[in-house]
């Protein structure tokens, strides 16, 4: 039971009605309706199985902007203050995850990267020894045929990776540039000299 729902049945056994449960819960009425008759939400489950699915899915998208999943526990204070050991195990996890069968480690991607590089796609400087600053990225994604090799790895930060997500590097830049040219700017590529 949600704590909303524990709410609306205690003041409703206080003999409160369910329009001044609404108004002291600030909710709706029809929110106090499902949670206190049965044959409320009976009905409201008939009528979301008359749904259409791409209403369902639009439904589902609603809620998810309403209610999104937060952090509920701080961030460990081991993880901003990593010892070197646990600093080496992350970057060797990033290796790993990049690719099941390892061609190569860390090692091979710190000898191609050096402690500090730049973001394939953002220019913003990111540093080796602290693997929570950026993320590893096919430059051909993998659903498109992309292979795991140190090749077609790129180094992001975490931002960058996850705009980009399955689209290739032309394409997210064709899709940066829409979303700028959309908010009024102008772009131009300066001549190579």
């Amino acid at each position: 039971m949600t704590e909303l729902a524990r709410k609306i049945k205690d003041l409703r056994q206080k003999g409160y009605s369910f329009r001044q449960i609404a108004s002291q819960l600030k909710c709706s009425i029809s929110t106090v309706s499902y949670t206190l008759r049965a044959k409320t939400r009976k009905l409201a489950k008939e009528k979301q199985l008359r749904l259409p699915i791409h209403e369902k899915k639009i439904h589902n998208k609603i809620y998810t902007f309403k209610n999104p999943k937060t952090r509920t526990t701080p961030i460990p204070t081991w993880y901003l203050n990593q010892t070197k050991r646990q600093i080496s195990k992350s970057i060797s996890a990033k290796a790993h995850n990049f690719q099941k069968k390892m061609a190569f480690n860390y090692k091979d991607v710190y000898q191609k990267y050096g402690d500090v590089f730049p973001c394939a796609l953002t220019g913003r400087p990111l540093n080796f020894n602290e693997p929570h600053t950026y993320e590893y990225d096919h430059v051909m994604p993998h659903s498109r045929g992309g292979d795991n090799t140190i090749d077609n790895l790129q180094i992001l930060c975490p931002e960058a990776n996850q705009a980009k997500g399955m689209m290739t590097d032309p394409e997210f830049i064709n899709l940066c540039k829409e979303v700028i040219i959309h908010a009024g700017y102008k772009i131009y590529k300066p001549l190579d000299k």
